[in-house]
């Protein structure tokens, strides 16, 4: 049973404390923070907080640079293509998808791939930031995985986990979903396994494929050693058939899936400043601030 809902602000500060103190710059440490928190308001709760411990060693053994500026590589008014130094991918999905969202305002479509990044987490973190824009997101990450999935007709093990997701704008809130190759918590859909090369051979296009980086099977060194590629896509519904049409379609869409017994998970927005924390993260989390000589902000 998940513990009662604690203040967001207070678990903010308590984040961006622990980053800073790692290095990070304070604006960066920000974006952070709020990724991680975001990851637990969507019950990604793996991906969120917890994982903080793992960042930290990440920083301390050189496998992060916590102070990364990423690199602009290219750049047309519908696409960037970003280097992103070794740098925690919080931070560089974040930017990357605020400039997507910027510039599908005025395109209608706008694309943002990031090379040479760490991993970022949860995707569906990063496709709501563009639903929360009353757009569609789509965001896809090759992340080195401690184990790999055949393709189906394959011998040769191909694909990790290799997440991603997309989230829509819905009813004034979001709406979303992640999938991946290989379960890792359990609130996400895993891809069936005769559809593994078809949805992979895609899934290493947008990502390896762009970036000229390693393929999944190539990345045989696990997540902390390796470096990872994002995709990051924001769809303006305004420069098509209207943010107003694409609402009562997907409200339409809704009823039916409701009416077939799947009900859609609506996601808040970010307004409320309580979120539930498992317990076990908040003791995570308690000897992490022990270690580090930081204060622990929760009695």
């Amino acid at each position: 049973m998940n513990t009662p809902c604690t203040p967001c602000s207070k678990m903010r500060s308590f984040l961006i404390a622990v980053l800073v103190k790692k290095g990070m710059y304070g604006f960066e440490a920000e974006l952070a923070a709020d990724r991680l928190i975001d990851a637990d308001r969507l019950q990604k709760y793996s991906e969120g907080c917890a994982s903080l411990p793992s960042h930290v060693e990440s920083f301390d053994i050189g496998d992060v640079d916590p102070r990364a500026i990423s690199i602009q590589k290219t750049e047309t008014p519908a696409i960037s293509f970003f280097d992103a130094n070794e740098g925690m991918g919080h931070v560089a999905a974040t930017k990357g998808m605020e400039q997507a969202t910027e510039k599908a305002k005025e395109l209608g479509v706008a694309i943002v791939v990031i090379s040479n990044s760490q991993r970022l987490g949860s995707p569906l973190v990063y496709a709501r930031l563009a639903a929360l824009q009353g757009m569609v997101g789509l965001c896809v990450t090759s992340t080195a995985s401690e184990s790999h999935v055949e393709a189906f007709g394959s011998e040769q093990p191909l694909f990790g986990r290799q997440p991603f997701a997309y989230a829509l704008p819905y009813q004034g809130n979001t709406v979303g979903f992640e999938f991946s190759f290989e379960a890792n918590h359990g609130n996400e859909i895993v891809i069936p396994h005769e559809l593994s090369g078809p949805f992979g051979l895609l899934h290493a296009v947008l990502t390896c494929g762009l970036t000229g980086q390693k393929m999944p099977s190539e990345k045989t060194r696990g997540p902390a050693l390796e470096r990872s590629e994002h995709f990051l896509m924001a769809i303006n519904p305004a420069c098509f058939a209207g943010s107003e049409m694409l609402g009562k379609k997907l409200t339409d869409l809704g009823a039916h899936i409701e009416n077939h017994g799947k009900a859609l998970e609506c996601h808040q927005g970010d307004s409320q400043n309580q979120v539930q924390f498992e317990p076990q993260t908040l003791e995570i989390l308690k000897q992490l601030a022990a270690k580090e000589k930081i204060e622990w902000p929760f009695n």
